[in-house]
C-alpha cells in the first residue's frame, strides 16, 4: 500500500460543520469571521474547529487545514 492509499484509508469523517470551518479558515477567516458568517456561537466554531484538528491528526489549524485538502476534504 502506498503512502496516498494509506491516507485515504485513513481519512476520517469530518462534519459539515467542521468541514466549513476549515473551508473558512483556509481562506483567511479568523474564528470571529467564522462566527459572522455561519451564525454559530464562538464555543461551537471553536469546538468544531478544535474536533477538525484532531480528527485530523494536526498540531493546529494550519496543520488541519493542509491535511484536510491533501485528503481532498476541502
Amino acid at each position: 500500500m502506498t503512502s496516498s492509499e494509506n491516507d485515504l484509508s485513513r481519512r476520517p469523517e469530518l462534519t459539515e460543520i467542521e468541514r466549513r470551518c476549515l473551508e473558512l479558515a483556509a481562506n483567511g477567516r479568523t474564528p470571529a469571521d467564522i462566527v459572522l458568517e455561519t451564525d454559530l456561537a464562538m464555543p461551537r466554531v471553536a469546538d468544531a474547529m478544535r474536533s477538525a484538528i484532531d480528527k485530523l491528526g494536526a498540531r493546529n489549524i494550519t496543520g488541519a487545514i493542509t491535511r484536510a485538502i491533501r485528503l481532498d476534504l476541502l
